[in-house]
């Protein structure tokens, strides 16, 4: 048995892909989001349809960039969790 540290070395731990929800309301809501961006491309011409793209893009990378730290700041929350529970 490997240890976590060897798994998340050779890949067997994904922390980035296991965002994957199962909620019916966030699936719905994903849904409906993919939904109306292809009805809004289809309605959008020239340079509002650029406007619009622009911001999908911005908004898909600030949501990026936001998991990631909240993935950084859990991991943190929880190394010090574990410290402090050993010194206890």
């Amino acid at each position: 048995m490997q240890s976590v540290l060897e798994d998340l070395f050779f890949g067997e731990i994904r922390p980035n892909v296991c965002g994957n929800s199962k909620n019916p309301r966030l699936q719905k809501a994903g849904q409906t989001l993919d939904e109306n961006e292809e009805i809004l491309l289809k309605l959008l011409e020239g340079k509002e349809k650029k406007l619009f793209l622009d911001f999908v893009n911005a908004q898909g990378e600030v949501g990026g960039s936001n998991a990631v730290e909240n993935f950084i700041c859990g991991f943190k929350l929880g190394a010090r969790i574990m410290m402090e529970s050993i010194m206890v």
